[in-house]
């Protein structure tokens, strides 16, 4: 090979060509008296294209001593190319690109191997050996092939003699197509000048012996006046003995064939074959009728392969139910083992891949078997073979294509290069998040888990989850649900700042789904992303927001919530272990702070099913994805296109049922806020009950009563007195602070009501300032009591609150602060010496300052009250009408005492 590059390279430095091919190994299987040409493998320069190259070397020494110069031969090269250069046919060897010199000859063509080395390998049991009959439908198909190019080239208006048809002259394609080539000798039956006529006899090979008795008796002459289609007959019928008999000599024809001298051509064909042996050219079957009598014996028909490659070559012109039918056979003969393996990759993968970016072809069906065909494919060839027409299809809006491509993504997404990924998939990818079916929506949620190690930070971090932020809107529940498992099993590759935002405020949104495996999804996802989170997110935003499924209505969340409460407690036990006993001043060390809230820990039995550890969360929550819609697009969304729905966000009009932020479980008992700010577990939910303890002159107030509703400011607003205790105070500030609808976001996270409802910024995104108010306006000072505030009549004002469990909740990631009234629970001591600290929902180093004792005589009048104030929840109706009366006593008897004392002053 070296000495062909360096003659190859010297002589066309010589003349001035440049040399656009790269000259490789030599191709074995043709014999070199057989055939003027050397054939080796070749690479095209300018784009990398592998072919084949047919050299011609004219300044070798003869092919045996007493033929003829190698230069007369030359003559034939130059005809060969001609005639490739001008002839287009399916089944001829197909023309790339050529260079000529004095010398030399080098032709370009696809890529094809010799007959004659291909059926070595079929006897041999090599690579291309198929099972059972696979050789003969194979030389069949191959027949077949070879007549219709011969019978194109004999039919006016080409009228060509081949008078070349040998096994040496017929080729092979990597799909085991054959094509025709050998065209050293052919010639127009009108050309005068034609090599045929003085060249026929010094060509390769045994042409002369295989040639008609019309020819060795008169000369290659007198095919001047013969029909091409006859004189070409008989050296196909020939052909037929030799491919069907390879290890026999030819018969001898001096008198009429016999069964017995056909060796082992089929049955069918052998009428045909007798009479395409016919002496006399006028009466011999011509190539023309062989195919038409061949396809009506039913040779063609009886053929699988030959109806198998039919099919594929006029798959958009079939019915439904034939596609289907073909699909089937070529499965079921793939897992047989009954096609070679060169033929499924290079023919039939690239045929159903071009049917399939047909809109009427029948993805859901068509996905599936390419894909499972690929398996086959060398890993080397894949990317251009597999990849590249499966990610094209991408583009297409047919539904029913972009279903398989989802579903089958787990079959190439690990082949897949990050560049092809983001550039290609992601684009066309994201369109299915606004499609307006269902299932579109679901799958493509599902499909992004497989790409996300080879999407950017920038995608990951922000467009994602921009995208999955809506998604936990949607109306369907299995979307939620599978939107909350996929963040579960992005978290470990996501950044920093974006864990610390978005895991907490996601998982606390599907914890008040209204799906029970909604929330059972995010208490595993809690739990399997436990290691994104330091001690103070745990104790601060976990903790308190998972807190209240623990009293869930339905078993099967509760008994996963307390086994995540139990992992997360014992892990913020074992993370405070080495903090310091305290970070308070000796003057303060001795200073009282109130209760201390202790609470006992709950263990519970394991349930089937349930994680009870982060690895077990994590590895339950990789296996599990809920699905509530149908695997199967229904018929008009199958043939329909892609469609992006007018907005992803569920509108705030939205019925109850179906928004994920309106959850049933959450209970309407009202709950009492005594003075102290002590409030019973409820569940935050949405704002639909009445106050029904309060009361103003003795009159029950409503929820919408101005400073009664939590948070309001209804009484700054008319110019009345500001909040005048702790728990105005704390309230007002909850509720100002804490968005309801924000669900994704609180304090320290962005706001997802910006932006339609999605994340504006992630690791960019501003925090806003916390803004502490002063310590000492949120308490009354044991030292100097202010008078309480009083209402127009001069009566003093109530201080008792009540709030219905459904006033408005507050962000699933704020702290809930509250101090616990000694007596209103059994798990709170009520020793003075017990302290409580105050928890912050903006900052976890707030100075709160001193809250003074509820037990010391000297608190203010209204504080005494406030404490003794029983709540009426749980009493009944008797109960709490006596309550009242006693209560509007007390009130008259203090009024009284009022009105005295200010007459004794006056």
């Amino acid at each position: 090979m070296n000495y062909l590059k360096s003659i190859t390279t010297s002589v066309l430095q010589s003349t001035g060509v440049t040399f656009p091919f790269s000259i490789g190994e030599r191709i074995p299987g043709l014999d070199s008296s057989s055939s003027i040409w050397e054939i080796r493998e070749g690479v095209k320069r300018d784009d990398g294209t592998p072919l084949t190259l047919f050299i011609y070397d004219s300044t070798l020494p003869p092919f045996q001593p007493g033929n003829k110069d190698r230069k007369t031969l030359f003559q034939l090269a130059r005809n060969a190319l001609k005639k490739l250069r001008t002839i287009r046919h399916p089944d001829v060897i197909k023309y790339i690109d050529s260079v000529e010199t004095e010398t030399h000859i080098y032709i370009a063509t696809e890529r094809v191997r010799p007959l004659e080395g291909v059926l070595r390998d079929w006897e041999t049991g090599g690579a291309l050996a198929g099972k059972g009959k696979g050789k003969e439908e194979w030389i069949g198909w191959g027949v077949k092939s070879i007549s219709t190019a011969l019978a194109f080239l004999n039919a006016p208006p080409l009228s060509q003699h081949h008078a070349y048809l040998l096994p040496s002259t017929i080729f092979v394609t990597p799909s085991l197509e054959w094509r025709l080539g050998g065209f050293d000798l052919l010639t127009g039956r009108e050309d005068q000048a034609g090599v045929l006529w003085a060249l026929g006899g010094v060509a390769p090979g045994d042409v002369g012996e295989r040639s008609g008795p019309e020819v060795r008796k008169g000369g290659w002459g007198v095919l001047r006046d013969t029909d091409s289609a006859l004189s070409d007959t008989y050296l196909l019928a020939l052909l037929l003995f030799t491919l069907y008999n390879p290890l026999s000599p030819l018969p001898s024809l001096s008198s009429a064939p016999t069964p017995s001298s056909a060796g082992l051509i089929p049955k069918s064909l052998f009428p045909i074959w007798k009479k395409m042996l016919n002496p006399n050219p006028r009466t011999r079957l011509s190539t023309i009728s062989f195919l038409d009598e061949a396809s009506q014996s039913g040779f063609w028909s009886s053929n699988p392969l030959v109806t198998l490659v039919d099919g594929l070559d006029n798959f958009e012109l079939k019915s439904e139910s034939d596609k289907m039918g073909l699909l089937r056979n070529i499965k079921d003969a793939a897992s047989s083992g009954t096609l070679p393996p060169p033929f499924v990759t290079n023919k039939i993968l690239p045929s159903l891949l071009h049917s399939l970016s047909l809109p009427t072809a029948p993805s859901s069906s068509m996905l599936p078997l390419v894909l499972e065909l690929g398996k086959s494919v060398p890993p080397s060839e894949y990317p251009k073979l597999v990849l590249e027409p499966v990610v094209r299809l991408y583009t297409s809006p047919d539904r029913g294509t972009r279903m398989a491509l989802l579903d089958g993504l787990n079959e190439y997404a690990d082949k897949m290069d990050n560049k092809m990924v983001q550039e290609k998939v992601w684009p066309n990818l994201i369109t299915g998040f606004a499609d307006t079916v269902p299932v579109i929506r679901e799958a493509t949620v599902k499909a992004v888990f497989p790409l996300s190690s080879k999407l950017s930070d920038r995608i990951l971090n922000n467009d994602l989850l921009r995208l999955l932020a809506k998604m936990q809107m949607d109306t369907e529940p299995s979307i939620r649900t599978n939107t909350c498992i996929l963040l579960g099993r992005l978290a470990p590759i996501l950044g920093p700042n974006t864990k610390k935002k978005v895991l907490v405020p996601a998982f606390a949104r599907s914890l008040k789904d209204p799906f029970v495996h909604a929330r059972v999804a995010g208490l595993m996802a809690l739990m399997a992303t436990v290691d994104c989170f330091d001690r103070e997110d745990l104790a601060g935003k976990v903790v308190p927001n998972m807190a209240f499924t623990l009293v869930d209505k339905e078993k099967l969340v509760r008994d996963q919530a307390f086994k995540a409460m139990n992992m997360f407690m014992a892990r913020i036990t074992d993370m405070v272990k080495n903090m310091p006993d305290t970070v308070l001043s000796e003057e303060k060390s001795n200073a009282s702070y109130g209760p201390v809230t202790t609470t006992s820990s709950t263990t519970t039995t394991n349930q089937a099913g349930l994680a009870n550890s982060a690895a077990g969360a994590a590895g339950a929550l990789a296996g599990w994805a809920i699905s509530s819609l149908s695997k199967q697009l229904s018929t008009p969304d199958m043939n329909s296109t892609m469609s992006a729905a007018t907005a992803l966000h569920v509108p705030s009009g939205a019925s109850p049922s179906v928004s994920p932020m309106n959850s049933p479980r959450i209970s309407t008992d009202s709950t009492t806020i005594n003075a102290f700010g002590s409030t019973s577990p409820s569940v935050p939910g949405p704002s639909s009950g009445k106050f029904t303890n309060s009361t103003t002159n003795g009159k029950r107030v409503p929820a919408g009563g101005s400073g009664l509703k939590l948070g309001g400011n209804a009484n700054k607003k008319q110019g009345g007195p500001g909040p005048s205790s702790l728990v105005d105070m704390v309230a007002s500030e909850w509720d100002d602070e804490v968005d309801a609808g924000n669900a994704w976001g609180n304090d320290d996270l962005i706001d997802v009501n910006a932006d339609e409802d999605d994340w504006s910024a992630f690791e960019s995104a501003p925090i806003p300032e916390i803004v502490v108010p002063p310590p000492q306006s949120y308490y009354v000072s044991p030292s100097a009591p202010k008078p309480s505030s009083s209402n127009g009549n001069g009566n003093p004002k109530p201080i008792q609150k009540t709030v219905s469990s459904n006033s408005p909740k507050p962000s699933p990631v704020a702290a809930f602060a509250s101090t616990t009234k000694p007596s209103a629970s059994p798990l709170i001591p009520s020793s003075n010496s017990v302290k409580s600290p105050a928890l912050s929902t903006t900052s976890t180093t707030d100075d709160w300052g001193e809250i003074p004792d509820t037990n010391d005589k000297s608190s203010s009048s209204p504080q005494k009250v406030a404490a003794q104030t029983q709540s009426l929840a749980g009493l009944s109706k008797e109960e709490k009408e006596k309550e009242m009366a006693r209560r509007r006593a007390e009130r008259a008897a203090r009024i009284a005492a009022m009105k005295e004392q200010k007459k004794g002053k006056a």
